[in-house]
């Protein structure tokens, strides 16, 4: 039997659990920091599992670049989950759109139909199908911050393919030919970092402020950019940062998306 799909509440329930997996792939990241400072077994490797690949060399190295490994595959992690969220926002205004007609009921074999045309439709990639599928009118406020999908997107795909270390495809422009890149091209990632001033002077975190000093906090936009044979690397805070962008992008296309179905269903705002 097909559940039947409640707007907008299972929407939102989409979104409470993107939060939640960006929430736990940024503890991710932090978690390579306690590794690090954890030694291996003395003069032998760690037997947690009775067969081992590798030995005590590679036991080293791992907690020693735990941090930076860990929030690689936090990053990677976050990414994949924002493509899957957009992939089931896009399956439920599918179904919802096929719904609003007179006397529609949903059976198996036109469910069958819009799964496939999602499926179709996502290979479009998550940029392209927030912007233009799973909200056709994007606001403003989506649109800008759509450029930080655009470039983490391209950072995890770099990580994920090519172990981090950039390379032609990872600087060419959206829809550009590949022979038209230049040595000179970046790959360019941008999110939103966290910003301490004390007294109007940036500090660093951890902070211990004096009694009378004046604290303000506000968010920045960070830019960071490789060139072709850079290795990609974030570190833990980077990851903090990072979820904290995409968990705001998630609730502005929420936003938007639920404006956009409200108009299609003919109901007012919940």
């Amino acid at each position: 039997m097909i559940r039947d799909l409640i707007y907008p509440e299972d929407a939102r329930k989409e979104l409470a659990s993107l939060l939640s997996g960006l929430a736990y792939d940024a503890a991710v990241a932090v978690a390579g920091l306690a590794l690090s400072k954890i030694p291996p077994p003395q003069g032998s490797p760690d037997f947690a599992v009775p067969i081992r690949c590798g030995g005590l060399e590679e036991d080293a190295a791992v907690r020693r670049e735990a941090p930076i490994l860990f929030s690689r595959f936090s990053l990677i992690s976050m990414v994949s989950r924002f493509e899957i969220h957009a992939h089931n926002l896009l399956l439920q205004r599918r179904v919802l759109e096929f719904l609003r007609g007179p006397g529609r009921k949903m059976d198996s074999q036109n469910l069958w139909r819009i799964l496939t045309q999602v499926q179709r439709e996502s290979r479009l990639g998550p940029v392209k199908m927030c912007n233009g599928v799973v909200v056709t009118q994007a606001s403003a406020a989506l649109k800008e911050r759509m450029e930080w999908l655009d470039g983490l997107y391209r950072v995890r795909n770099c990580l994920a393919h090519r172990l981090g270390r950039v390379q032609i495809i990872d600087v060419k422009s959206s829809g550009a030919p590949l022979n038209q890149t230049k040595d000179d091209d970046r790959l360019r990632a941008v999110w939103l970092r966290l910003r301490v001033s004390v007294n109007g002077q940036e500090v660093q975190l951890p902070y211990s402020s004096t009694k009378d000093a004046k604290a303000d906090v506000d968010f920045e936009r960070h830019v960071r950019e490789w060139k072709i044979g850079d290795q990609i690397d974030v570190d833990p805070l980077d990851c903090q940062s990072i979820a904290i962008s995409f968990s705001l992008l998630a609730n502005q296309l929420q936003a938007d998306f639920e404006r956009e179905m409200n108009g299609l269903l003919g109901i007012s705002a919940l």
